[in-house]
């Protein structure tokens, strides 16, 4: 039977030097733009997956096929036959 325990919060404490204590500061967002596009871009084309019942057979045979002629090309390949 599955059972579930209870998760325990880990907390980071404070380092207290003398009369000052060291907090962690809060983590910023950097102004770069490469960062921010890969942001954009992930928060605008995430929500595009759906989980079908039954696979798109046709899709797929046709990926695993250029997957297949791309190794097909590697020189180093080898290719067994079934003679």
């Amino acid at each position: 039977m599955l059972t579930l325990k209870k998760r325990r919060h880990i907390h980071f404490p404070s380092i207290a030097l003398g009369a000052h204590q060291l907090q962690m500061s809060p983590i910023l967002s950097e102004d770069d733009e490469l960062i921010e596009a890969i942001d954009n871009q992930t928060d605008a084309n995430d929500d595009n997956w759906s989980l079908e019942p039954v696979p798109d057979t046709i899709e797929l045979t046709k990926y695993w096929q250029t997957v297949e002629h791309d190794i097909a090309k590697d020189p180093e390949w080898i290719t067994f036959s079934d003679d």
